[in-house]
């Protein structure tokens, strides 16, 4: 019922797979799936969610963080266009901005269905996001790609065989390795940032300039649990001479055969 009722609310725009493909897999020891994922070439917007919560829960977060972050960058972009091409004001921050707004609107939304059954803060169901938005806003025509991020769901680049992370794990065990490793060694998956548990939330973000022949990655932690860098980059390298939609398959693939532990959601754009 659930379900229904925020399919009636929200739509998945048909993604124009061109330049990108997405995998979305449930994994070798869940019953059903709780990540979400959404292309949309046109608007040069990707994103990959992997939601908490339980059965329905974890995925109806999911879904409607990466459909409210959608319609409000579909609704708002050319507003912040106008604003950056009026006001000269640096386009950066515009569209830090526009992301910022989304990401806060997409949690409001699900921290207020919580809120509704009577959560207390940081409860409820709750989603990662990682993505990016491909955007030239001041008309130059030069394009770089705008990160957001929440939780410990991935972006990475690929160039030239070198794997990079792009984006930074909002977890206990990030934390603990940037503060010298002091204490008890966390477990990888309890993270203090996510979309939904808590009032406000901040999105990480970071601008990157596209370099030719760069590749770029969106995962939920099902495969960065399974495969390490390396393995990952490894896989990647293999499979460089064939489709996207192949490479995507091949790190599904090869996190199903490591374990499987979680579900497992891959986007590669390639720009």
């Amino acid at each position: 019922m659930l379900k229904n009722f925020f399919d009636k609310l929200t739509f998945k725009p048909d993604p124009i797979r061109l330049y990108s493909s997405g995998i979305s897999d449930v994994g070798q020891r869940r019953d059903h799936n709780e990540d979400n994922y959404l292309i949309d070439e046109k608007l040069g917007l990707f994103i990959v969610a992997d939601g908490m919560g339980g059965h329905e829960a974890g995925e109806i977060a999911s879904k409607l963080a990466v459909e409210t972050i959608f319609n409000h960058i579909k609704k708002l972009n050319e507003t912040y266009k106008q604003k950056s091409l009026n006001n000269k004001t640096e386009t950066t921050e515009i569209i830090h901005g526009l992301l910022q707004d989304a990401v806060e609107d997409a949690n409001n939304q699900t921290h207020c269905y919580n809120l509704a059954k009577g959560l207390s803060e940081g409860k409820g169901m709750g989603t990662t996001v990682t993505g990016f938005l491909i955007s030239s806003l001041d008309g130059s025509g030069i394009k770089k790609l705008y990160t957001f991020n929440v939780g410990d769901s991935r972006t990475y680049s690929f160039r030239q065989g070198e794997l990079s992370q792009l984006s930074t794990d909002h977890s206990h065990y990030q934390l603990w390795i940037e503060t010298g490793k002091d204490g008890p060694k966390p477990k990888h998956n309890i993270i203090y940032k996510a979309i939904g548990p808590w009032r406000r939330i901040v999105a990480e973000q970071h601008t990157i300039p596209i370099s030719s022949g760069s590749l770029f990655l969106l995962c939920s932690d099902g495969l960065s649990d399974m495969l390490s860098d390396k393995e990952i980059r490894q896989v990647l390298h293999t499979n460089s001479d064939k489709s996207l939609n192949e490479m995507a398959q091949a790190l599904i693939d090869a996190a199903n055969q490591a374990g499987g532990k979680d579900n497992i959601t891959v986007v590669l754009v390639k720009p």
